[in-house]
């Protein structure tokens, strides 16, 4: 099987992480760099890597003491690999996901020629069986499975992603966002380059879902109104279509907050908002991870 790096971004379940190490190493992955993002003192870090002493699989590990959210984690990880190795395809995946069997192999094979490609597996989430490959409506803000409309774009669901090696080059991602909103800035980008952004139904990535956050968390709130209106600016639009997504996006996003804070019972989601609007005014982030203590709280 031609040679892959693989990035796993660790936080805080060390049994969820070891799942995704186990399922890499069935897949005869044998080089794995691990950011941990936990923010934890390097608790779990340290028992993951006692869980995973012996392993067939070659870890790196990074340990940045704070949580660089995903993007800057991926590229990090990617600056690593970069420095040390040439023409290899990296595997990016999430900690709370695992592989069927032969799912490596055949995005191996969708990456395998000369030119760049970005090739995922269909996903089995929360919602049942998926094709990776979606699409982004700009004007609604919405993911649909069958077409960009009038203007949209495709993306690749971002839970198990093969970067063909051309690509392995630091920023991957656009650090502008922390949690999420970088997969569909990443296939705008890919889709500008003319870079195919391949559906590989032969393999499938079961997602568990929000490994690493909680819907309805204040951290899920503001990161996800954040990424919203982040991606106005983004998505190549002059100053003016600028301006309307993102007077489009802020209706959308008031009455997501006003349904959202109904549906779970709490003022979460206004205050999200609220301080997603506040600190982008400010050219200020805020992670908001939890304390360790209060994972899940």
């Amino acid at each position: 099987m031609a040679k892959c790096i693989a990035v796993m971004l660790h936080f805080r379940n060390v049994a969820m992480s070891v799942r995704c190490v186990g399922s890499l190493v069935s897949e005869g992955v044998d080089a794995l760099v691990i950011v941990d993002n936990s923010e934890d003192g390097g608790v779990s870090v340290r028992e993951l890597k006692q869980e995973l002493e012996g392993a067939s699989i070659k870890v790196d590990y990074i340990e940045p003491g704070r949580n660089l959210g995903f993007s800057r984690g991926v590229n990090e990880a990617v600056r690593l690999i970069s420095r040390r190795e040439r023409d290899v395809d990296v595997l990016l995946i999430n900690s709370d996901a695992t592989l069927i069997p032969c799912t490596v192999e055949h995005l191996l094979q969708a990456v395998s020629g000369t030119s760049p490609v970005v090739a995922a597996p269909s996903i089995d989430g929360p919602t049942g069986l998926v094709p990776a490959r979606t699409f982004y409506r700009h004007l609604t803000a919405t993911i649909s499975p069958v077409g960009p409309g009038w203007r949209g774009h495709a993306l690749l669901g971002g839970a198990c992603l093969m970067i063909h090696r051309e690509l392995v080059v630091a920023p991957l991602f656009d650090e502008s966002f922390f949690f999420y909103g970088d997969d569909i800035e990443f296939g705008y980008r890919m889709t500008r380059r003319g870079v195919p952004l391949v559906d590989v139904p032969a393999g499938v990535v079961v997602h568990q879902g929000s490994g690493s956050s909680q819907n309805g968390s204040l951290f899920y709130e503001y990161h996800m109104s954040r990424a919203h209106l982040v991606l106005t600016v983004k998505l190549g639009y002059g100053v003016a279509g600028c301006v309307l997504l993102a007077v489009s996006r802020m209706l959308f996003l008031v009455l997501r907050a006003a349904v959202r804070s109904v549906r779970f019972g709490s003022l979460r989601p206004w205050r999200g908002l609220a301080m997603a609007i506040s600190d982008l005014a400010r050219g200020k982030l805020r992670t908001l991870t939890p304390p360790a203590e209060r994972l899940g709280s």
